[in-house]
Parts: structure tokens; C-alpha cells; sequence
């Protein structure tokens, strides 16, 4: 064994969003390299199911999975809590949930749906587990974004972020993605100096299963684009293993591991009021 795997053999790696599309990709690629990997799943049988196909697939056995449903808060909370009951290590948490919904849809508490589990989710869980992250460290938060050229012009209404009185599809999905993206620069500003850094990226054209709430005719088309991605995410586990890395905080990569200047096109003082606004929906 080299001592890349005898590193990765020490740290443990928690997946949000870890039984479909970028999630998996990365999962899979983690758990190649001898990693203790632990996935997050909507339900136990496609937590169970993906674990078994990681394992298969890799030859790595130390493969485990709990259950949660992102878009509540409760669930969340309560993931974080049983997280922290089974393991006294946490290195790397990768923040790759995500959903899309053509139509407005509520959580039982309350929230916009697509933005419960695309921005929300991030934050809350992020924050539950920041001080297990904190003892482990140095530690990392990656969350997953999108292509460069859809972040250029990053405008967030913060006045209606949840989109109640002009709901738009395109828009709420412009918005969470600029949201998510924004947390993460933001997180990193607030983790400077605490060994725990944070970074977002673009996983490239990766197989996913966004398009499951889609219309019957997006659906369709599904499989046909899914045939000319990939079922791997290299820059995903580039971010969350490499060791040249280890202290880069604040950056946003391409799925070329190049450093693109994104944060840059934020306006001053947003992801501040980011942060406010996701405390305010996110408080007991």
C-alpha cells in the first residue's frame, strides 16, 4: 500500500446527495483510493443499494450510509446528531445534494423545496457538524456548483430569495445555484484560520438524476443525455483528497482543477446577508 491509501485509509469523508449523480461519482472515486466513505440517502433502500454497488465496485469494503431527508431541517439535525454519535472524525464533508423542481412546492416547515435542499440543506448541515470538522482538522468543505459561464452575472434577490411572489423555474434554479455557490465563498471567510477551509466547484458533465422532477418530456430525453456524460467526477476527488490543496480555501475550481476568480462577481457584503438570511430561516 502507498502512502497516498495509508493517508486515505485514516480519513473519513461524509457525502451529501451520496446515491446519484456528482454525490456517487465521488463516493465511488473516494472509496477506489481506500477511503472510509459515508453517504447521505433520502431512504435506507437506496442508501443500502448504493452502498453495495460502491463496495462492488471498489473492493472497499468501509462503505456506510445514514438516512435523511435534506429538505427538512429536523431531518438534518437529527442526521448530524447520529453522524457525531458513531464517529469522533470528520475530514472532509462534501456538500453535493441537490434538486430541481418546475414547479413551486413547500416543505412541511414551510420552505421552498428546491431551495431547502440546494442552499439550506448546505448551510445547516455544514454548521451541525462544524465542530467535529474543527477537532479533525485540517479539514475541508467542498460544495458542488456549476458551469463558470452561468455564474458570471450572480444576482440574488435576498428581498424574495424563496421566490413566493414571482415564481419562475429557471430563475429559483439561477438562484439556488448562485446561493450555494455564494455560501460556500462565504463559509470560507468565516473558517479562515480555523484548520477547516472551504471551496466550491464544477463537477463537468457528470450522469445525474436532476431530471427526475422534471416534465414527462424532459424525462424522456434523460437517459439520451446521461449517455454522453460521465460516471466519474475527478475535480471532486481531486478537492476533497489532494494533498497540494490541503489549505486553499475560498476558490472555485473547473472541472480542469483550474482556479477560476468567481467570488469576484459578488457584490460586497452578499454573502453576509446570505448568511443572515439562511440563520433566520435555519433558527430553533
Amino acid at each position: 500500500m502507498n502512502d497516498t491509501r495509508e493517508d486515505m485509509a485514516n480519513r473519513v469523508f461524509l457525502i451529501s446527495g451520496g446515491t446519484s449523480g456528482v454525490g456517487k461519482a465521488i463516493a465511488t472515486g473516494l472509496a477506489r483510493l481506500g477511503a472510509k466513505v459515508v453517504i447521505i440517502s433520502r431512504s435506507a433502500d437506496r442508501g443500502q443499494a448504493a452502498v453495495k454497488e460502491i463496495s462492488e465496485a471498489t473492493g472497499n469494503s468501509r462503505v456506510d450510509w445514514f438516512a435523511a431527508d435534506l429538505s427538512l431541517q429536523s431531518s438534518i439535525q437529527e442526521v448530524a446528531n447520529i453522524y457525531k454519535r458513531k464517529y469522533d472524525q470528520l475530514h472532509v464533508l462534501i456538500n453535493a445534494s441537490g434538486a430541481v423542481y418546475f414547479k413551486k412546492e413547500l416543505t412541511a416547515e414551510g420552505i421552498d423545496r428546491m431551495f431547502a435542499v440546494n442552499v439550506l440543506s448546505h448551510y445547516l448541515l455544514t454548521n451541525r457538524l462544524l465542530d467535529i470538522l474543527q477537532e479533525s482538522g485540517p479539514a475541508r468543505v467542498i460544495t458542488v456548483s456549476g458551469h463558470p459561464r452561468f455564474l458570471k452575472n450572480p444576482v440574488i434577490n435576498f428581498d424574495d430569495i424563496q421566490m413566493e411572489y414571482q415564481y419562475s423555474a429557471m430563475r429559483a434554479i439561477s438562484q439556488s445555484l448562485f446561493a450555494r455557490t455564494l455560501f460556500a465563498f462565504e463559509l470560507a471567510n468565516r473558517l479562515e484560520g480555523t484548520g477547516v477551509t472551504s471551496n466550491a466547484f464544477h463537477p463537468g458533465r457528470v450522469k445525474s438524476n436532476l431530471g427526475r422532477n422534471a416534465p414527462w418530456y424532459l424525462r424522456v430525453a434523460t437517459p439520451l443525455v446521461n449517455a454522453f456524460f460521465k460516471a466519474e467526477c475527478g475535480i471532486g476527488v481531486y478537492l476533497a483528497s489532494a494533498q497540494e490543496i490541503e489549505y486553499a480555501n475560498g476558490m472555485f475550481f473547473d472541472e480542469k482543477k483550474r482556479i477560476i476568480a468567481i467570488h469576484t462577481q459578488f457584490e460586497d457584503g452578499a454573502g453576509n446577508r446570505l448568511w443572515t438570511l439562511c440563520e433566520k430561516l435555519t433558527s430553533d
